[in-house]
């Protein structure tokens, strides 16, 4: 009945967050995972090969609504068992646009909303009140995925800076661009958060999960990232795009 000591369960995280500036390399970085689907939120995987579910177009061809088809192929993986080993979100940005729909439908469809007709409860009820409706549409969004994979989720997101004050002085640091408390939500729930960086030159990426004051999202549990920056691509001399996730997640 007494608790004794135990061995740490999981070494790799389970739930990885990157975020950048666009144009990095995140996506191609996402396609070279072995046995990764790419729920691509915004359009943006046509340039790289992969496994990827382009969600916008995915949509528009069967003539429904994202999040409809998105609930479909979650049901689909689940009933076929038919699992990958990572699925990745890209990005967390298009994620919200999608939550921000589901929230005038959500609302629309409770006593309170019956008689909405505006586009955006976020921006357009009073006091703040549409958030409430914003943050139940991401997490349903987000639960989706729980059961599709067998070793983790990945969510890209871009970058924002922010003003904070240090012993009375005002410093950038790099944030999430997220909305409100959307960014704690995934922040909360992610195991390692890393800011993906281009090296000068061009051809080393490198991804940091040091935190510090310029930096106030980044950090990790598993203890090989802790307080880690390492190079997660690179061009080699011969032009070839090397990937080392085999820093992030190490072998079983």
């Amino acid at each position: 009945m007494l608790p004794t000591y135990q061995t740490a369960a999981l070494k790799n995280p389970r739930r990885l967050f990157i975020f950048s500036h666009t144009k990095v390399g995140k996506t191609s970085l996402l396609a070279a995972l072995p046995n990764n689907l790419i729920i691509d939120t915004e359009d943006g995987s046509e340039f790289v090969s992969g496994i990827k579910f382009n969600l916008k177009k995915e949509a528009a061809l069967a003539g429904k609504g994202r999040f409809t088809i998105l609930k479909e192929l979650t049901d689909e993986i689940k009933s076929t068992k038919q699992f990958y080993d990572y699925i990745s979100i890209d990005t967390a940005t298009g994620m919200e646009e999608l939550a921000r729909a589901l929230a005038v439908y959500i609302y629309k469809k409770s006593v309170t909303g019956k008689n909405f007709i505006g586009e955006d409860v976020v921006s357009e009820l009073p006091n703040g009140a549409g958030y409430e409706y914003l943050r139940t549409a991401f997490k349903q969004i987000y639960s989706l995925f729980d059961g599709c994979f067998t070793k983790g989720l990945i969510i890209t997101g871009h970058i924002k800076l922010t003003s904070v004050s240090k012993q009375g002085k005002e410093i950038q640091a790099k944030d999430i661009q997220l909305t409100g408390k959307l960014k704690t939500l995934i922040c909360q729930d992610a195991d390692a958060i890393g800011y993906m960086a281009r090296e000068k030159g061009g051809k080393k990426n490198t991804l940091s999960f040091k935190s510090d004051e310029n930096d106030i999202v980044s950090g990790a549990r598993p203890e090989h990232l802790k307080n880690q920056e390492l190079v997660i691509s690179e061009i080699d001399a011969s032009g070839k795009f090397l990937t080392h996730w085999d820093k992030i997640f190490l072998p079983q």
